[in-house]
């Protein structure tokens, strides 16, 4: 049976998907997350190989399960990640298992340098790059050489922002991934550029949004159901209250999600691996660009702890 691609459903996932799928075209392609890794493991990667996936941290909780799926796979996997890791990492080095780790180069970047594919598929890694703010390694600075910025730049905003729109719209987000896979430039699809001139226009509503109804505690501004991007409006909060921390958070039944974006220095992967599970929930992420689940009854708990912790 042909082989399998799990990544995350960002455009640093998407891209990363782009490239191994170039190399793999049989290969099938489904979106995950962190906690849903193992489960679908089990779901879509039982009888297949290679199994890739891309971009998608280790949950420390679900680590363990996490080792058990991929060592009972008996399967070549191909785990690739620029997410910090830690002991949560080392937990799936497991027989079979072959990590291509590194923080810094988004995923898109290392998937590109460990699957070798066709050179032109640099400029995806490279759209890969911009998307995930990942523009400061030798690689990138060496790809960006052999393209027009220009036209770079407009194609990857184009792509970002269209995913963003597309949200968890896999199917569609599956087409992308098969159009850059064989080369498709973003700019020529003009569904995809109609939706990024749409979110365009979204998210500079969500900017006014947030800039008037963000609260702040401490040096964490926070806004409530922003009715958009959580990574954005959590940016557009910490900018617009000029503090360290910003917060988005969407309330899913009895679940608080949320988006964090730091500046200063703040490790928000470090800090929310140490609080989120203080209050019943689960987080991680990036140094400056991180997420969390908690329950809403601990909303206000959590979101204090995390002001006191930027005090320290």
């Amino acid at each position: 049976m042909a082989g399998v691609i799990l990544a995350h459903g960002d455009s640093d996932g998407v891209t990363a998907a782009a490239i191994a799928k170039s190399v793999y075209r049989d290969a099938e392609v489904f979106f995950t997350h962190p906690v849903g890794l193992a489960k679908d493991l089990e779901e879509f990667a039982r009888g297949r190989s290679p199994v890739i996936i891309l971009d998608v941290a280790v949950d420390e909780a679900g680590a363990p399960r996490l080792a058990e799926v991929l060592r009972s796979l008996g399967a070549e996997v191909v785990y690739v990640d620029h997410h910090p890791g830690g002991e949560a990492l080392e937990k799936i080095r497991v027989p079979g298992v072959r990590v291509v780790h590194e923080e810094g180069p988004c995923a898109a970047e290392l998937a590109y340098r460990f699957f070798k594919p066709p050179r032109e598929m640099s400029r995806v890694a490279l759209y890969g790059a911009i998307g995930d703010h990942a523009l400061g390694t030798a690689w990138v600075a060496e790809a960006l050489e052999e393209w027009d910025l220009k036209t770079l730049f407009f194609d990857a905003g184009v792509l970002v922002l269209a995913l963003e729109a597309l949200g968890r719209d896999y199917e569609s987000k599956r087409r992308v991934v098969d159009l850059l896979a064989g080369g498709g430039v973003p700019s020529r699809e003009k569904s995809l550029v109609e939706l990024a001139a749409r979110q365009s226009l979204l998210n500079e509503e969500l900017r006014v949004r947030v800039r008037e109804k963000a609260l702040v505690v401490g040096q964490v501004a926070y806004v409530m159901d922003p009715g958009g991007s959580l990574g954005t409006a959590a940016f557009y909060a910490r900018v617009e209250r000029g503090v360290k921390v910003g917060v988005a958070v969407e309330r899913r039944g009895e679940t608080c999600v949320m988006s964090l974006r730091s500046t200063g220095g703040v490790d928000l992967n470090a800090l929310l691996r140490r609080i989120a599970p203080r209050h019943g929930g689960h987080g991680g992420g990036h140094r400056q660009a991180a997420g969390a689940r908690i329950p809403c009854g601990e909303l206000e708990k959590f979101l204090a702890e995390l002001a006191a912790s930027l005090d320290r």
